[in-house]
């Protein structure tokens, strides 16, 4: 049975306790004037598409009435999200809400004029499927109950509510299932079929008072909302460069171009960053950190050094040509530093999410090249004051999040392991904790809200991994066979 997909933090991360949220004695500062007038624009939209076109039947205290409701809907959402959801009260997430509530506004409002149509064909699931992907499922299922106290007392039509929040439960629910866009389609199905289910049971509690064409166009709407979803979603991906988890698994397809050449050019670098990812992933689970991201970032941390991949240690082979041995270790070093500029570079012409190039540019942190830096050290001799270390460091910056700073402990785990002759369990144990050590007494991880406790899992994690690696199979019968043979 597939997982359930972990929620990615899609948008800059802020922690609420840096967040300056509202506060009684400034809620009028300049600061906050510009989510007034989101909220003030947001109102006056809602009213628009609700109280259009006037009619005769509606009169001045509906329409006070309407405003009113809608003016708690906007202040409701926005409480919630300055409580729970403070990351996204920034504009471009903000204005993504706004897009998103008024296109359901006018979709529901506009099949609720059309006689034709049911109102049971309202796609609330569409609003409640993007909602999930691209912000929570939580914040979507609010959204979706307050549109469904809207539709319904617009439609006039107490029967549709219940409807209205199933379905838009539903396809909250179904969003976080989703590993790759099809998926979408049987979201429909299930909303399609909670529709039908929830129409069907509020007949029968008024006695069979309901058109059976009803049915067809709750299914429909539960399709309707699904395909409409997946049509929008590419192009809500890219203008406002959000990571879905749908992304993500798509990026984590080894047949890619970026990732296959990267395969053939480099192949030791290719069969580390597998192991690397291994690692990452695990270290993610062990710390209930983004397994998926830190997954595909490892995929992608080393892609810079497809540009020159015969300077790097683990592509050299067993042949004896280093190329590093006619050249002076301060311009080592700059190649070696060079491939996390190419990689940055690469990933931004592959349309790479910014989440992702900011594992490439901040899985070295501001680390020391040490090998190097002793040669160049060599050279000099007694001339060792000419050498500056700042030149055989990584430009940074360090670790900003979990998984960045997961994907760097990985990488170097990964590579002491590589080269290390103690290939057995306290070996292991050892060289981990080596290797995380000198990461924090480089304070490589001091701009990440890792934990003493955190590293430590992830340092089990690791152990775990690599013990796996190291492991020993007995013999087969053929091969006894033929040692028996042998002997006789």
């Amino acid at each position: 049975m597939k997982k359930r997909l972990k929620i990615v933090k899609r948008f800059e991360k802020r922690e609420k306790s840096n967040y300056p949220g509202f506060k009684i004695r400034d809620i009028f500062a300049r600061s906050h004037l510009w989510k007034w007038a989101w909220g003030v624009g947001l109102i006056s939209s809602l009213s628009l598409v609700f109280l259009l076109p006037p009619t005769s039947e509606i009169t001045f205290f509906n329409k006070l009435g309407m405003i009113i409701l809608i003016t708690f809907f906007v202040i409701i959402f926005f409480i919630y999200l300055w409580r729970f959801w403070v990351q996204f009260l920034i504009p471009k997430p903000l204005s993504l809400c706004a897009i998103l509530i008024i296109s359901m506004a006018l979709m529901g409002r506009i099949i609720i004029l059309l006689p034709q149509v049911s109102n049971y064909f309202i796609p609330i699931a569409f609003l409640s499927i993007l909602g999930s992907l691209l912000f929570a499922p939580s914040l979507s299922v609010l959204v979706t109950l307050l549109f469904s106290i809207l539709f319904s007392i617009n439609a006039a039509s107490l029967n549709l509510m219940p409807v209205l929040v199933m379905g838009g439960i539903v396809g909250a629910y179904s969003a976080t299932f989703v590993h790759q866009r099809t998926d979408l389609t049987k979201g429909g199905l299930y909303v399609g079929t909670s529709n039908v289910l929830i129409i069907l049971a509020v007949g029968l509690l008024a006695n069979y008072s309901f058109d059976h064409w009803d049915l067809l166009w709750g299914m429909g709407g539960g399709f309707f909302s699904s395909i409409l979803a997946l049509t929008v979603l590419p192009y809500l991906e890219t203008y406002f460069g959000i990571t879905t988890d749908i992304k993500l698994l798509e990026l984590g397809n080894l047949n890619l171009p970026l990732l296959n050449r990267l395969s053939i050019e480099a192949p030791g670098t290719y069969h580390h960053t597998i192991m690397v990812a291994s690692l990452a992933e695990a270290g993610a689970e062990a710390l209930g950190a983004n397994p998926l991201l830190v997954r595909v970032g490892a995929y992608y941390h080393d892609v810079g050094k497809i540009l020159r991949p015969h300077f790097f240690f683990e592509n050299a082979g067993t042949g004896k040509n280093n190329y590093h041995d006619k050249m002076a270790p301060n311009l080592s070093s700059m190649i070696v530093i060079s491939h996390v500029k190419d990689g940055i570079e690469l990933a931004q012409r592959n349309r790479l999410p910014g989440l992702v190039t900011d594992i490439i540019r901040q899985h070295h942190g501001t680390g020391l090249i040490a090998y190097f830096y002793r040669e160049a050290l060599k050279e000099r001799g007694e001339e060792k004051e000419s050498i500056h270390e700042e030149n055989f460091r990584y430009p940074g910056p360090k670790p900003r999040t979990k998984e960045s700073a997961i994907v760097m402990l990985a990488d170097s785990v990964e590579a002491a392991f590589r080269f290390s002759a103690q290939k057995t369990l306290k070996g292991i144990q050892s060289q981990v904790k080596k290797v995380v050590n000198n990461k924090l007494k480089d304070n490589q991880l001091d701009e990440c809200d890792l934990t003493l406790g955190e590293i430590a899992r992830i340092s089990d994690a690791f152990v775990r991994i690599l013990a796996g690696v190291i492991h020993t199979r007995g013999r087969y019968p053929e091969e006894m066979l033929k040692s028996q043979s042998v002997v006789g």
